[in-house]
């Protein structure tokens, strides 16, 4: 049994079962992956119930719910850690928690080391956003400004995955401090099984994340390509349902409105879900689809295509988001083609290149399967949750206890 002290880590997030998915989803992975390399985890979310409680327990994580009140101001307010614990680390994610993760280690724990991670690049994003009344340059501006103070003023920033890690290798330059570290999540969610198409019709074809984004997660591209695809596959042919999960509450069926719009196709079976956080119907989604679509026209990493790959389900995915970027490092530009698909900022000839895509998974959904297996298995073996972890903690000059 070790002997070594305890590690305590402190993340910050906003709820541990999020209903927006993305960085909470990635917070509590992170956080039972540290749970298992040994170190005291203890996470700071909003009020949560007795179950989220239980289950994070399950998972060797303590959560640390704040007080009921506005979210910023209640994650802010010094934690009440069990049995007065000292975290040697805190974490915060991007603007999200970062603020308030620095706020807490500045206020109550000062000796504790502190990690901000980067999930967004805002001058990459905000021009995709609509947001009446908001000049984007302005916002994109300020919100750079913000992660920048966060990352500098960090005893380590910490960038998820290649296009991010490129970004802000640049970013941070004009500051003295050491370089962002790359930090690319696990690929592991679950037994690798070997998965076929699903039996019977229709055939699935899937789309999760935050679908009020509609032109930064590419939803209309994807609306109008799947539209090409399923006119050009005929009535002979088994029908194809375009499922869109991540809608918010009470607006499923005005995007269902704008889908249809987009795809140029009124006999277009679509299915528009809000975003849930029960990962067993997510998980279900994944099960039945016989293809995940990713299409953003730009994405610092590309958790939904990540969460696609980990369950076997074939994927293809936009080139500018570093989840391509990363398949194009790992398999080389051949190889990457089935999942990777080339996006020129040209609208019509992108949702043509994305058609022809998804026509090529539909053709021959064996295939598809068989590489999905086979991407999953590559990353899996390169980045699964323990390994990333392990390599962050050295990296960081962390020691992990020797486990029993």
């Amino acid at each position: 049994m070790s002997t070594q002290p305890d590690v305590n880590v402190l993340s910050v997030g906003t709820a541990w079962h999020s209903l927006t998915g993305g960085i909470d989803m990635l917070n509590q992975r992170f956080c039972t992956a540290l749970a298992r390399a040994g170190l005291r985890v203890f996470c700071r979310v909003s009020p949560s119930t007795h179950q989220e409680i239980a289950e994070a327990e399950r998972q060797g994580v303590v959560l640390v719910p704040a007080s009921p009140g506005p979210r910023d101001f209640a994650l802010a307010r010094r934690p009440h850690m069990p049995g007065g614990v000292v975290p040697d680390l805190v974490i915060g994610h991007g603007r999200f928690t970062g603020l308030v993760a620095r706020g807490i280690a500045e206020d109550h724990f000062p000796t504790a080391t502190r990690l901000h991670f980067l999930h967004v690049a805002p001058d990459e994003i905000e021009w995709h956003k609509n947001r009446r009344g908001e000049d984007a340059g302005d916002r994109a501006e300020h919100r750079t400004a913000l992660e920048l103070e966060l990352a500098k003023t960090a005893d380590r920033a910490v960038a998820i995955g290649p296009m991010l890690h490129n970004r802000y290798l640049t970013e941070l330059s004009a500051f003295d401090g050491p370089p962002p570290l790359r930090f690319v999540p696990g690929f592991d969610a679950g037994p690798v099984v070997r998965r076929t198409p699903p039996p019977g019709a229709p055939v699935k074809i899937l789309l999760s994340g935050r679908v009020e984004d509609s032109s930064l997660k590419g939803l209309d591209l994807a609306a109008w390509a799947v539209g090409l695809a399923a006119r050009r596959r005929g009535p002979s042919t088994t029908g194809v349902e375009f499922v869109v999960y991540g809608a918010r509450p009470g607006t499923s069926a005005a995007v269902r409105s704008k889908v249809l719009r987009w795809a140029g196709h009124p006999g277009l079976n679509v299915v528009v879900r809000p975003y849930t956080s029960d990962g067993t119907r997510l998980a279900v989604a994944q099960r039945t689809a016989s293809l995940a679509l990713m299409p953003s026209r730009t994405e610092g990493f590309g958790l939904a295509g990540a969460e696609a790959i980990a369950a076997g389900t074939p994927v293809l995915v936009s080139s500018t988001s570093g989840l391509g970027l990363l398949i194009g490092e790992e398999l080389g530009p051949d190889s990457a083609r089935p999942f990777v698909v080339p996006v020129s900022g040209d609208d019509a000839e992108d949702a043509e290149t994305w058609a022809r895509a998804i026509e090529a998974v539909l053709d021959d959904r064996a295939a598809a399967f068989a590489r999905a297996h086979a991407l999953r298995e590559h990353l899996t073996s390169r980045y699964s949750w323990d390994s990333v972890v392990s390599s962050l903690l050295g990296q960081l000059g962390i020691r992990q206890p020797d486990l029993v």
